[in-house]
């Protein structure tokens, strides 16, 4: 729209609008399209050199490797295709027939290229890099980027394949789980392995391609993952395995003194060592508390020191799904120091009694003590792995009070013999035992004694039936109450009619004295011997019934050279009878019968003539 100037009514120039036309640009409008226009002739002349350096750099490239192009870590790119190859020729057909170094996950071993017939095809190696590129983006970049191209190899035949195949006998196997021993006082440790296989083709193509590098070649590896994890067992050796075989641990013993006491102890406050933590958890620190120990100097000290070489039978170290876990062995670890410590230890012993003729004597008691195993055990597995301390622990022990004190002996009032009885039969071996176990046998006052409970009873046997007999007897003679007994059945010279036992069977009574009564019992080739020692307070009259129900012997007709005659014996039955008194009263009457069995007669004749 164009204005212009004419007259008015009242004479002055008034502007006129024209339709079409465009007013006179702006100054700021003239400014901006000038700066614009700056630009898109830069823009168009930056574009057009761009063009011009586009084409120049391709037509440069005509006959030349694309930049960025490398092979075996030398640089080709950009170089004519001739000079490329000569400089591969020149840097690496040296190498063609140097050792390969290969990698097979943590198998490594080499190749010989010649052995498998291994070359390089040198043109076609270059030719890997490809045609230049068209896309300027690409042939820009490449200015600042490489690209590493394998080598263009050539295997006439099959036996990098094979060499291969061989490979993988060594290089596959299966996962290794890790483990922890001991070799004497040695940390032995397998670290967990993953286990792998080779992949032959793919292994062959990477030979191929990369087999002139000069970091050899990693083979194609597929791998199998343990269950057990590294740095779980690299941390049990550091905090369990290696603490334990690295040090003494010393137990502080002591012995009794001579005088049979215990020796003093002083009472300290420590903070005994943690047992090891479970995997993944700190170790605790207990608190404070108070433990006796001797003095580590003094002549009642006894210091064991636990053998390292032996660590191995105490602790072990075991899999637990996919967790490596310390096992402490507690009985193994009291195998190994219970003979260390029997000499601090004393075995108890009961009041016993020394006869002599017609004189006992009080043999005294001896206090006895055993190592207190649970607290010393429990505490060892924080005193084997303790870094910090001195790895020295206490022991402690239980006391053994014998059952017959000094005193209660002294006051069972044994002083002489009350009852004795000797069978003339020769103790054997079973009988021998029967008597070993009865001698020194207490029964104190008023109590009930059981040969079964004390000696236990025989098969059969002349020499057990004589241990039975004579401590019927003994009791029988001492006076003792409520007599228990069966009888043998059969008729003997050396025992007593209506008063023999046999020791199948029990033998029992009771002490109705007012003191104890100890049995003193002993055998030799041809006697056993019991007697009875107490307080003298009964007296013991005996009769003896005449024999009944006799029945006579049969007679058997026995021929050979071997045949023994004998008159054979009637069997009988025989009452005895027992009146116990104290002075003037009578205490008890009792009786016993015996039956026994006949005995055929023997009459021997010549065998009949043929």
């Amino acid at each position: 729209m164009d204005e212009r100037t004419t007259g008015g009514d009242d004479g002055h120039a008034r502007p006129v609008v024209l339709e079409g036309a465009d007013p006179r640009p702006a100054a700021s409008d003239r400014r901006r399209y000038r700066v614009r226009s700056r630009w898109i002739y830069t823009a168009v002349g930056v574009f057009m050199a761009l063009a011009v350096l586009y084409g120049f750099d391709l037509v440069n490239s005509i006959g030349r490797v694309p930049r960025g192009t490398v092979v075996a870590g030398i640089d080709v790119g950009g170089m004519k295709t001739a000079d490329a190859e000569q400089r591969l020729i020149r840097e690496l057909g040296p190498k063609v027939d140097d050792e390969v170094a290969l990698r097979a996950g943590v198998v490594s071993t080499s190749l010989d290229p010649r052995s498998v017939g291994l070359s390089v095809d040198w043109q076609g190696t270059l030719d890997r890099g490809g045609e230049q590129p068209l896309n300027p983006f690409t042939r820009f970049f490449s200015l600042f980027l490489s690209r590493e191209v394998g080598i263009a190899s050539i295997i006439p035949d099959a036996r990098l394949t094979e060499f291969l195949e061989k490979l993988a006998l060594q290089a596959d196997f299966e996962p290794r789980e890790g483990a922890i021993w001991f070799d004497r006082e040695e940390v032995r440790s397998a670290i967990p392995l993953d286990g792998q296989r080779l992949q032959i083709e793919r292994s062959r193509d990477e030979i191929l391609a990369h087999w002139l590098d000069d970091d050899g070649v990693d083979l194609a590896v597929v791998y199998t993952p343990t269950e057990t994890d590294a740095d779980q067992v690299r941390a049990l050796i550091r905090d369990i395995a290696e603490p334990a075989a690295g040090r003494d641990v010393t137990l502080l013993a002591s012995r009794m003194r001579p005088d049979g006491t215990e020796p003093p102890v002083t009472t300290v406050t420590t903070t005994p060592p943690p047992p090891p933590a479970q995997p993944g958890q700190e170790r605790a620190r207990p608190p404070e508390r108070e433990i006796e120990m001797v003095d580590p100097e003094g002549p009642d000290a006894v210091p064991i020191v636990f053998p390292r070489d032996r660590i191995g039978e105490y602790l072990s170290f075991v899999r637990n799904g996919d967790v490596l876990e310390p096992r402490f062995d507690a009985d193994a670890a009291k195998g190994i120091l219970e003979p260390m410590m029997a000499e601090t230890e004393q075995e108890g012993r009961d009041a016993t009694f020394s006869f002599s003729g017609t004189t006992a004597s009080v043999v005294p008691a001896v206090q006895g003590r055993t190592v207190n195993w649970g607290p010393l055990l429990g505490g060892l597995p924080g005193q084997m792995t303790d870094t910090e301390g001195p790895r020295v622990m206490p022991v402690a022990y239980v006391g053994r009070d014998p059952e017959l004190t000094t005193e209660e002996a002294e006051k069972a009032g044994i002083r002489a013999p009350v009852g004795e009885f000797t069978v003339a039969v020769g103790a054997g071996g079973g009988a021998q035992s029967m008597l070993a176990s009865l001698a020194g046998h207490l029964v104190p006052a008023g109590e009930s004694f059981s040969m079964a409970d004390v000696a236990g009873t025989a098969t059969s046997g002349v020499s057990t039936d004589a241990v039975a007999t004579a401590l019927f007897n003994a009791a029988y003679e001492a006076g003792a109450q409520d007599l228990v007994r069966t009888g043998r059945g059969v008729a003997h010279d050396a025992f007593p009619a209506g008063r023999d036992a046999t020791g199948t069977s029990d033998v029992g009574f009771r002490n109705a004295q007012g003191t104890g009564l100890v049995i003193d019992a002993f055998g030799t080739g041809t006697s056993v011997t019991v007697r009875l020692w107490g307080t003298p307070e009964y007296d013991v009259r005996t009769s003896t019934s005449p024999r009944t129900d006799i029945r006579r012997p049969e007679t058997r007709v026995l021929n050979g050279e071997g045949c023994r005659p004998e008159p054979g014996e009637d069997g009988y039955t025989v009452r005895v009878t027992r009146t116990v008194t104290r002075g003037d009263d009578t205490v008890s009457t009792d009786s016993f019968a015996s039956t026994y069995a006949p005995v055929d007669r023997i009459e021997c004749r010549p065998a009949p003539r043929p």
